[in-house]
């Protein structure tokens, strides 16, 4: 990790003290998962270059921003996500530094190159976008939502970035479409048994029920989705079944 550490520090070099802290926030406060599991899956595909740490770290930023987003709006009374804990910098230092992270990931993501891969990202963050409105007005009105329409959510507002960051990896590494397409899956199943195992009780409150079954259910179909998938090494990605 301490490549992809090294990439965000480079990315957002600033002179400008709040920046600064921002960073540190990054990286020493944030969980990690997702740039895990994509480097995760650049070892699956036989490959750790430079490229897969670039993808790694822009993933992560595009999940900082949107933390750092959701923060705001939880301040004003919807949310459930490991950053909720009130607006850290301030609304407004949050929205700016958000937007700051999110300009650049997609700047890093433009570096390397690939047009499919800069589509997959841009799509799954609109997704996300969409997901978190859905996830408001599902807040608002509870008794609409029902289970299957808090698993949907889930699955666009919090699943989507895990299957798109593994999937961008196939498609930079060149993997055959059905690696892809495996590699997808696979992270959209731990996608949603992260979702499931760290915001259980948010779950629970929509009706979600045996939400520790549905996680580890959804784990394993994560690595029955890579068993036929040709990859050099499949057992790197067994810490996240």
């Amino acid at each position: 990790m301490e490549q992809v550490n090294a990439l965000i520090r480079a990315q957002l070099n600033s002179e400008v003290v709040l920046i600064g802290q921002v960073v540190d926030f990054i990286l020493h406060a944030s969980e990690r998962v997702r740039p895990a599991l994509v480097l995760a899956a650049a070892r699956a595909l036989g490959d750790g270059g430079e490229r897969a740490y670039a993808l790694a770290a822009a993933v992560e930023l595009i999940h900082i921003s949107l933390a750092l987003h959701d923060d705001v709006t939880e301040a004003s009374g919807g949310g459930a996500d490991a950053y909720s804990a009130g607006a850290m910098f301030g609304n407004a230092g949050n929205i700016l530094l958000g937007d700051l992270l999110y300009t650049g990931a997609f700047r890093m993501i433009v570096d390397l190159q690939d047009m499919e891969v800069m589509r997959v990202l841009s799509n799954a963050t609109n997704a996300i976008a969409e997901g978190e409105v859905r996830y408001r007005v599902a807040r608002g009105e509870p008794a609409a939502c029902s289970p299957e329409d808090w698993l949907d959510i889930a699955r666009q507002r919090r699943a989507r970035l895990f299957e798109a960051g593994a999937e961008c990896m196939a498609i930079l590494l060149g993997a055959a479409p059905s690696a892809r397409m495996a590699l997808a899956d696979f992270g959209r199943h731990v996608g949603m048994a992260h979702t499931l195992e760290t915001e259980a009780e948010d779950a629970a409150r929509f009706g979600v029920e045996q939400v520790a079954a549905r996680a580890g259910r959804e784990r394993a179909a994560a690595q029955a989705a890579i068993q036929a998938a040709g990859l050099a090494e499949p057992e790197r990605l067994a810490r996240f079944g």
